[in-house]
């Protein structure tokens, strides 16, 4: 009996000191991602042309390749380590998909991504069903790992859900417009449920063995209607609860967080229905009727959020960073320079399969009253950036017994390089656009006023030649802009004998000529567009006047509805 009641004890403690040991190498990781965002920030400016998260991501793999040649394991902080990377993967599905999949919906702008729904299920339905089957078409017959169709449907599945936060400095450089940002948040909003729906379906047919048609059939049913038709139902439930509740900041804050995780689990252990669609729609919901949060709360709430996010964001990809350096360390005779050559082809596979998705989409994307330029499918093109979900996973696939070992290996592998691939290509865009704002801040400078500007042309790449001749041709938008006193001068009094054409505009200190167009069509979509900015920032002092307690939350919404509806008409002329 006291041998029985010693064991007990020793094992208690040793359950102790692991849990110990753990929680001190996550304070190092937090920590050491903190001081990686700060030296971004800081002292880089936040010039350097990669993602925090990829940052963090070779972080962790560069902690995990040193600690996996250090034999000695007697260290607490090596210890910690390596239950870290021992971690099981559903863990960290249970812990932080709730999170980033309801944070991504909860605060989008509905108001904004309204328009765009069509096309978004367009994209997300049948577009990542293509995604999907040229993935896995490139898998079987390129790949020479001789994978069945249920292996690389799976892979296609994971690869294809995106992260549209990679993107959004592209589409603010390049001078996109809103609803080409709004198309591609929501869509990948929705490309994570219907991949994961996908993931679950094939996954669930490998590790459990049976999948016959029949079953295939309810599963997706089950999944794409009973997961947002519950998220329908808890949004609406949870709108009205939390309207009722008024300026109480810790219990509404608690309340959505707790929210997001209950619903999660009810969805996906209880109903066995798809909680990635059904958080995605709650979410959804809950950002349309985003006011039925206190006004005194939302900037909190806005806050509180953020950091969990980047919490979550380090922990999941310096543990994944982490379980890559080890799984490479003891593949090196399945996994080679073979194996990156490969990963290069992915990659433009990757690319290829959205080109086909979008081209094959276009007559319908068309017909869902969503105009973009050729520039902007171009953008939407390279839109499909993977994300934490794809991490999350790969580390699903890397707990299944089931598949064998290299292959699970080779799976974190090829899903995790194509983010270092990007990196590569953005350091040399990076390079180039610093090249450029370089060459242009000298010929502002006396020292170089002598330069004869058109013999170095000659000595720089073309395409950069390209780009300094684009921006001696600027367009409208960049010639002029609007005299903002004026706008603020539109007193209740004087605005009924003043139209949006009479504001006037200055022009700026250049040589460019006369902003008017002899194109009537031109003109008008100008008129439009500034309409349009005007209705913004008059939504944007309507929600300041609620915050102060101005304006009630019903007078709100009829005047949000009021401007989204002129909005939209005006949207509509410019197309």
């Amino acid at each position: 009996m006291i041998a029985i009641d010693n064991s007990t004890m020793n094992s208690h403690h040793e359950g102790e000191h692991t849990i110990g040991t753990m929680i001190l190498f996550l304070s190092f990781a937090v920590l050491a991602g903190c001081i990686c965002k700060l030296i971004l920030s800081q002292i880089l400016k936040n010039k350097f042309p990669a993602p925090f998260t990829v940052i963090v991501l070779m972080f962790g793999f560069t902690v995990g390749m040193i600690i996996g040649h250090i034999n000695v394991m007697s260290n607490d902080f090596l210890l910690g380590e390596k239950e870290l990377r021992e971690i099981n993967p559903h863990l960290i599905y249970y812990i932080f998909l709730p999170l980033l999949i309801f944070n991504s919906a909860f605060n989008s702008h509905f108001h904004v991504i309204r328009p765009q729904i069509i096309s978004a299920i367009l994209l997300a339905g049948p577009g990542v069903l293509i995604s999907i089957v040229t993935i896995a078409v490139f898998a079987i017959y390129i790949f020479p790992y001789h994978w069945s169709w249920l292996v690389s449907i799976i892979f296609g599945s994971i690869l294809s859900a995106t992260d549209p936060v990679a993107v959004v400095a592209l589409l603010h450089e390049s001078g996109a417009s809103k609803s080409l940002a709004a198309l591609i948040d929501l869509e990948s909003l929705l490309n994570d449920g219907s991949a994961f729906v996908i993931f679950t379906i094939f996954r669930d047919i490998v590790v459990g063995g049976s999948g016959s048609a029949r079953k295939i059939v309810i599963d997706i049913v089950k999944f794409t209607i009973g997961g947002p038709a519950f998220g329908f139902a808890c949004g609406i439930i949870a709108v009205i609860v939390l309207n009722l509740i008024r300026n109480e900041l810790e219990v509404e804050i608690i309340s959505v967080f707790s929210l997001a995780y209950l619903i999660f689990y009810i969805a996906d252990v209880e109903l066995g229905i798809s909680a990635v669609l059904t958080l995605v729609v709650m979410g959804l919901i809950m950002a349309k009727y985003k006011y039925c949060i206190s006004s005194h709360v939302q900037l909190p709430m806005v806050n509180t959020w953020r950091i969990i996010i980047d919490f979550a964001n380090i922990l999941i990809f310096i543990i994944t960073g982490i379980i890559l350096a080890h799984s490479l360390i003891g593949t090196k005779a399945t996994i080679g320079v073979l194996d990156l050559g490969f990963s290069i082809l992915l990659y433009i596979a990757l690319h290829i399969g959205r080109l086909l998705s979008i081209i094959l989409l276009y007559p319908f994307i068309r017909w869902s009253n969503v105009r973009l330029s050729w520039k902007e499918y171009i953008v939407l093109i390279w839109s499909g950036l993977r994300g934490s979900m794809p991490v999350i996973l790969a580390l699903m696939v890397t707990s299944d017994n089931q598949i064998d070992i290299i292959t699970r290996h080779r799976f974190l592998f090829h899903i995790c390089t194509p983010e270092s691939e990007r990196i590569l290509l953005q350091a040399l865009e990076h390079m180039r656009r610093q090249t450029m704002n370089q060459l242009h801040k000298m010929k502002q400078e006396k020292q170089f006023s002598d330069v004869d500007w058109n013999m170095l042309n000659e000595y720089l790449p073309d395409r950069l030649v390209q780009k300094m001749d684009e921006q001696r041709n600027t367009t409208i938008h960049q010639q002029f802009f609007v005299v903002l006193s004026l706008i603020h001068n539109l007193s209740p009094r004087t605005y009924r004998k003043r139209t949006i054409t009479d504001i006037e505009f200055k022009k700026r200190p250049s040589t460019f000529g006369d902003f008017r167009s002899n194109d009537k069509k031109q003109n008008i979509n100008f008129r439009n567009e500034l309409i349009i900015h005007f209705l913004t920032a008059l939504l944007v002092d309507y929600e300041k006047q609620w915050y102060l307690g101005m304006i009630r939350r019903r007078t709100l919404y009829i005047l949000i509805k009021l401007i989204e509806k002129a909005k939209h008409q005006h949207s509509l002329k410019l197309h």
